[in-house]
């Protein structure tokens, strides 16, 4: 992995791993919150994408507060197709 020493610049499509054809099936209900995870959404509601290490356990933060209508811990950006965590 010496192509990623430099933190400070991202991997090129070149060096991105490969993804998946399709994307993973996955139920629109929020388990928790028991609200949609995918759009359409409210008309009030506003989109926050944040970007943070050990996700899963980051999001539940996100439950508590008041406002937040739902969440969903997803990889974004870059040039990876349906990336998995696997």
């Amino acid at each position: 992995m010496h192509m990623f020493r430099d933190k400070t610049r991202l991997p090129g499509p070149e060096q991105a791993l490969p993804g998946r054809n399709q994307a993973m099936s996955v139920t629109n209900l929020h388990y928790v919150k028991g609200t949609s995870i995918q759009p359409p959404f409210p008309a009030d509601t506003r989109t926050a994408l944040f970007g943070l290490s050990c996700f899963w356990g980051t999001e539940r933060c996100f439950w508590e507060l008041p406002g937040v209508y739902s969440t969903a811990v997803v990889y974004a950006a870059g040039y990876t197709p349906n990336p998995t965590c696997q």
